[in-house]
């Protein structure tokens, strides 16, 4: 029974490393503003997802078959998240003309 039980101590090492890269995201919003901060949440991103996968799904020690759906799950999030973004990536803020005045006064009764 001792050899199914996991390593606590590993858990609390890949939870340690999470927190830290929580750390890294946020220090990233606040320090790093607009497009200068986003390759460094996606390479915290991977990494925590990548901890993930390696420590708490044990995906290294898994069949192929759990493994091939692991990283279809991940191109299924990665295709879901693109469409996702696709409306507020290709907004612009170019701003429309006004509508022409109109010189009649409107009629009162």
């Amino acid at each position: 029974m001792t050899a199914l039980r996991p390593s606590i101590r590993r858990f609390a090492v890949c939870w340690l490393g999470l927190l830290a890269g929580l750390a890294v995201e946020l220090a990233a919003t606040k320090l790093l503003p607009g497009r200068f901060g986003r390759p460094v949440l996606l390479l915290a991103m991977a990494a925590m997802v990548a901890a993930v996968m390696l420590v708490f799904m044990r995906l290294r020690k898994a069949s192929g078959l759990s493994q091939a759906f692991a990283v279809g799950g991940l191109l299924w999030l990665a295709i879901l998240l693109g469409l996702g973004s696709m409306d507020p990536l290709t907004r612009t803020d170019t701003p429309t003309p006004a509508p022409p005045a109109t010189s009649a006064a409107a009629p009162t009764h």
